[in-house]
């Protein structure tokens, strides 16, 4: 992927219209390494030890506390969204070890059912590129769409894969189980085939619980540092720095919201960024009627996380949402909040109009689609611009659209 220098607007108001459409010629979904550069390293910034720890004291604003926000966000929502992913991949460690050993439609269906739970948990945990799964690349080992099956088929079928390298990231995680579950053949006795083949049956079996084991085993370790000590560190670092957790959370969310949400599910299969709709670049191209789904849910936690609702409860806790209600109330200015969660709102009434197929989608009637980027774009402008503005949060991420 190619970015350029983001455009902040600090006068957003005036130059609303001219930031509502963003354009670039991006064409990937989940950042290559290259994209992973371009974030600021917060961790090599000029500023040193000593200004962080200044800095970094626990600090209210205003009477509003950033430190129970981050309290929130981690004990509430970041550390219980995690260990909901790392129970759906053991059980679809469990089901892929019993498709492995028989590899029948009962077994095959099971299968299918705990991907699908996994992936579905996945869209909560997404936005949280931060700390341990920052550090490990977690989004690109995990969800790189779309696949390069040519190459996966042919490193599985040789044998000599290692799923660690970064050469490798476009031939795992859960596109790759998308094509080993959906995509090798048109029926489900077809692809069973492949699995029961006297010659490279083995070899399908064993890539295909490789997979998994690589999926949970990341997860694993992600959660585990999130437990053990980077909970802590995350708290403390509570201050205004843009080293400190609240400015490298909130950038790190707008950024899954803009580039993975936005652009991935939806403005690259529609086209915006290559002029081209692009059908085979959907999330699960291979498993019909689950494109929506997983957009529906990572809007629903995009939300979620901006409200400060606790994981799967209806309690709320202090988040982006509160901070901004704090602010509203010490100085009587508009509701910012409201505009964001209407915005959501619209969002959701768009899907409506949408096929659960987001490739047939594309292929049969991609205005929907593309009326749905402007939709969930708008809000871009609201989080990207307008609350960041209000937040006094300095964007830590460059980009290729020029909103």
């Amino acid at each position: 992927m190619r970015y350029n220098l983001l455009k902040l607007c600090f006068f957003s108001s005036v130059l609303f219209a001219s930031l509502f459409m963003s354009c670039s010629d991006d064409d990937n979904v989940v950042l290559d390494d290259d994209v992973d550069q371009s974030k600021v390293d917060n961790d090599a910034g000029e500023e040193t030890a000593a200004d962080d720890s200044t800095n970094d004291d626990t600090e209210s604003v205003e009477g509003f506390s950033k430190n129970a926000m981050l309290t929130n966000w981690a004990d509430n929502i970041i550390i219980p969204s995690f260990q909901a992913l790392v129970n759906k991949l053991d059980s679809l460690s469990l089901r892929a070890d019993a498709f492995s050993e028989t590899p029948n439609e009962e077994n095959l269906i099971f299968l299918r059912q705990s991907w699908e739970d996994a992936y579905m948990a996945w869209q909560t945990v997404d936005m949280f590129d931060i700390g341990k799964a920052e550090e490990i690349t977690f989004r690109n080992y995990m969800n790189v769409y779309p696949l390069n099956a040519q190459d996966m088929k042919a490193t599985l079928l040789a044998g000599d894969y290692d799923l660690t390298s970064i050469n490798r990231q476009d031939e795992q995680g859960f596109s790759a189980l998308d094509y080993l579950l959906f995509g090798l053949a048109d029926s489900d006795i077809e692809i069973l085939a492949y699995y029961t083949d006297v010659s490279d049956g083995v070899k399908y079996k064993t890539f295909l619980t490789d997979v998994v084991d690589r999926m949970q085993s990341l997860t694993i370790t992600v959660l585990a540092d999130w437990k053990d000590s980077y909970r802590d560190e995350f708290i403390e670092r509570d201050g205004s720095s843009a080293t400190a957790s609240v400015n490298s959370m909130v950038n790190d969310y707008i950024y899954y919201y803009e580039k993975f949400l936005r652009a991935g599910k939806v403005g690259i299969p529609a086209g915006i960024f290559s002029n081209t709709p692009l059908s085979d670049r959907v999330e699960a191209r291979y498993k019909a009627n689950f494109s929506k789904k997983l957009l529906s849910k990572a809007l629903h936690s995009s939300q979620d996380f901006f409200n400060g609702v606790h994981f799967e409860k209806e309690d709320a806790g202090l988040s982006l949402k509160g901070w901004i209600n704090h602010i509203e109330e010490t100085n009587n200015t508009n509701n910012l909040d409201s505009l964001i969660n209407n915005q959501f709102e619209l969002i959701y009434l768009q899907l409506d109009n949408m096929s659960d197929n987001f490739a047939t989608q594309v292929e049969n009637d991609n205005l929907v689609m593309l009326q749905t980027y402007d939709i969930i774009q708008k809000n871009v402008i609201l989080l990207k611009v307008e609350m960041l503005q209000f937040l006094d949060i300095t964007v830590d991420y460059v980009d290729a659209d020029g909103d």
